[in-house]
């Protein structure tokens, strides 16, 4: 059972709160010991929704007091709380064991977030019920400063842009300026970032003569890539 209810401000005065907590105390147990936190933070993902912000809106970032003592009280209530005459051994593995699943389930919530929010777009009702005067999910995203792709993906995309950039900066400075097969998925995926990259923006405040010759060089690599495309079948 929920601890007893405390204060009139108290996260089990928020109707649906109790039941989720029900729900997700079982879950704390195999999160710890298998390190997967998926099921957890699908169902502790439900109170971002039951509990408000500032604003009146859904908690999304959980940053509400109610969330953080529900939280607090789901990892008491699962034994990862000191009692008295725990040895100072005991106190740090439950400390470290805390910060794990809060981790855990912070991260493995991200993604859940994002489809969420994204999600919007396709049910405006609900939408408007939730997150009345924001329009789609460009607006929730940007409201509760949501970064709308799973930090993971992001991680991944940033080293796989360096790897490329670093695989284009080796070919460049080799001897014959050749690429291996080893390099050249990378290589490519790199050209088309950068390529993607560029717009007229990027050629603001350049001097004619700068201009004119970038220019040159973008329709003599548009010839060879289409000459190499042609060669390639």
């Amino acid at each position: 059972m929920p601890p007893q209810k405390k204060s009139a401000a108290d996260w089990r005065d928020v109707p649906g709160a109790q039941e989720v907590w029900g729900k997700a105390l079982p879950l704390v147990e195999a999160a710890q010991r298998d390190k997967a936190y998926g099921p957890l933070a699908e169902v502790a993902f439900q109170t971002t929704l039951l509990f408000k912000n500032r604003d009146g809106l859904p908690d999304l970032r959980r940053a509400s007091h109610q969330a953080k003592r529900w939280m607090s009280d789901l990892l008491d209530a699962a034994g990862l709380k000191p009692v008295p005459g725990d040895s100072t051994e005991r106190r740090e593995q439950l400390a470290a064991d805390r910060d794990a699943i809060l981790q855990g389930v912070r991260a493995a919530m991200n993604p859940i977030r994002v489809r969420y929010v994204r999600s919007m777009d396709e049910d405006p009702a609900e939408r408007e019920r939730r997150f009345p005067d924001l329009p789609d999910s460009v607006a929730i995203f940007a409201y509760y400063r949501i970064v709308p792709r799973a930090q993971s993906e992001v991680r991944a995309e940033t080293y796989q842009r360096r790897t490329a950039q670093q695989h284009i900066g080796a070919a460049l400075l080799s001897a014959d300026g050749g690429i291996s097969g080893e390099n050249c998925a990378e290589a490519v995926h790199g050209l088309h970032r950068l390529a993607s990259a560029l717009s007229t923006a990027s050629f603001e405040g350049l001097d004619q003569v700068t201009a004119d010759q970038l220019r040159q060089e973008l329709r003599e690599t548009a010839a060879a890539l289409f000459d190499l495309d042609n060669q390639l079948g």
